[in-house]
């Protein structure tokens, strides 16, 4: 294993590439997002050998393997409702207990294709709207509890997430198909960029797991 210590005999392109590599893919609701980040071993090994062999060491090429995910970005929403932070005296004391039931109750109804991504730590477009909209019909009491947890700045920045979940899947859905067989007629530099955006599609929509 290389310490901290040891990167400081790397060269310039090797530190940024280990920078990239290890910062930023955990979930922020598992055990230190091993899960997480043993679903992108195969991704990572292969963005990393292919940057090292074509010497796409630049920040902007490095910055690809490590892209922006919303699945892991709406993740946040369930660390911030359930963080230990000074609850509102109109939060009920039991509310994430409350929450946590709410959840898996509904997901437990909605069966494997829905409880079974989450518990395996990857969050998805439509098993999350289907969980949410049954929480929101079978539950409505705990919304304002929820409103008053997490806050509504917190809300807005989380819909933008939960939107770009959506356009993600659409992407890796249809766009991936299209773009796929033309990887190889394209220029190596062009081809690596875009294997990394199918990946940035595919794994920023947990389409990556199956059932």
């Amino acid at each position: 294993m290389t310490s901290f210590i040891d990167t400081e005999h790397l060269t310039a392109h090797y530190q940024r590439l280990l920078a990239e590599f290890c910062s930023g893919i955990q979930s922020p609701v598992s055990f230190g997002g091993f899960g997480s980040l043993t679903r992108h071993l195969g991704r990572l090994s292969a963005g990393i050998h292919e940057a090292i062999s074509g010497d796409y060491l630049d920040s902007y090429n490095l910055s690809l393997l490590n892209p922006y995910m919303p699945n892991l970005s709406a993740s946040w929403l369930f660390q911030r409702a359930m963080s230990a932070k000074q609850q509102s005296e109109d939060v009920p004391e039991d509310f994430i207990n409350e929450l946590l039931y709410a959840n898996f109750s509904c997901m437990q109804r909605l069966g494997d294709p829905v409880l079974r991504p989450f518990l395996q730590d990857v969050v998805q477009f439509g098993p999350l709207s289907k969980t949410l909209g049954l929480v929101m019909l079978t539950r409505p009491q705990i919304l304002p509890s929820i409103f008053k947890q997490v806050g509504i700045p917190v809300l807005l920045d989380w819909s933008r997430h939960f939107v770009m979940l959506g356009y993600y899947t659409l992407l890796a859905t249809f766009a991936d198909p299209i773009v796929r067989p033309f990887l190889n007629t394209l220029p190596s530099k062009t081809s690596f960029r875009w294997k990394r955006h199918l990946e940035a599609w595919k794994y920023g929509s947990g389409l990556d797991y199956k059932l």
